[in-house]
């Protein structure tokens, strides 16, 4: 009876894995279609988490590493192993010990961190860059081409002055605001994979636990006190110039404003959902807000009074 069920997971393995190299060649050479390959590439890992345990999924993550090594190099190898293995593994883990969707998330976020934040410190160990600051560095060199071709193009000088200092202060937002970067990227790729892994696995006739209804959606009330905490330490720093408050105080802001926008999203899709407001318009509505900043920075306020005041059930 045992042999069976051994060969059903060598069969799956194999197969899973297969599907994983054929996702890390993929993002490694077809660009559009890659970036999305590139962010679902633990699901196969997830699912043999989920179906046959932690010893397959690692052996399938071992054995698409070893194959990608033989085609691409090692480094390549390491690259997509380090920077999805983990995160395949420990979803797939959660999942099969049936944590609570918000649990999975958050423990798979925190393994999606921690691989970035290895993959960083061994490119800085092995090539001596930081591949963040070489990505910022590469869209200011960007930037000042195409203020040279404006210049060019004989662009009024104050125009100029003021677009230079503009994308200035967001470059310098962006050098600061790393952690808040790579936290929230982590956080994505969670949900992405589980969402995608959820899919999946209704296909294969399992349904797993999904997340609370987007429009009942409500953040914990201490994400205010952390935003609150952020804006204090960046009011502090002029009292304590240590240069290390205000880092710290804009990356807790960042964080939790995006915190507040999904809040306020949520807010907005309850009261369209309401007053039965029409598909069309809603996607309008979302689209205005979303790129308008005057709306966004409302949507904001909406999110953050609404986790203090929950609007929902005045």
């Amino acid at each position: 009876m045992q042999q069976p069920t051994n060969t059903k997971s060598m069969v799956e393995g194999a197969l899973l894995a297969a599907i994983t190299i054929i996702l890390s060649l993929t993002a490694l050479y077809i660009p559009v279609v890659g970036v999305f390959a590139s962010l679902i590439w633990p699901v196969p890992i997830v699912i043999l988490g989920i179906r046959h345990g932690l010893r397959t999924s690692i052996l399938a993550t071992l054995v698409s590493g070893i194959v990608v090594a033989m085609l691409e190099g090692p480094t390549q190898a390491l690259t997509v192993v380090l920077s999805f293995g983990l995160i395949g593994i420990v979803m797939g883990w959660t999942i099969k010990r049936q944590f609570s969707p918000f649990k999975i998330m958050l423990i798979s976020g925190a393994a999606s961190l921690i691989s970035r934040l290895i993959l960083i410190g061994l490119t800085l160990l092995i090539m001596g860059i930081n591949p963040l600051t070489e990505e910022i560095a590469m869209m200011r060199e960007s930037m000042d081409y195409v203020i040279n071709m404006y210049k060019g193009m004989g662009m009024n000088p104050d125009t100029l002055e003021s677009m230079t200092a503009n994308f200035d202060n967001i470059f310098n937002l962006l050098s600061v605001a790393i952690p808040a970067i790579l936290v929230s990227g982590s956080i994505l790729d969670a949900f992405l994979n589980y969402a995608v892994t959820k899919m999946v696995m209704a296909r294969l006739g399992q349904k797993l636990e999904g997340f609370t209804p987007f429009w009942l959606w409500r953040m914990p009330a201490y994400t205010v006190f952390f935003y609150l905490v952020g804006v204090l330490l960046v009011m502090l720093e002029q009292y304590w110039p240590r240069g290390i408050l205000r880092p710290i105080g804009i990356n807790l802001q960042l964080l939790f404003y995006f915190a507040f926008i999904i809040e306020g999203f949520s807010l907005m899709a309850y009261y369209m959902g309401k007053y039965n407001v029409a598909k069309g318009f809603r996607v309008l509505i979302v689209l205005m807000v979303f790129f308008n900043p005057f709306l966004s920075q409302i949507l904001m306020w909406a999110g953050m009074f609404d986790i203090l005041f929950n609007f929902r059930h005045i």
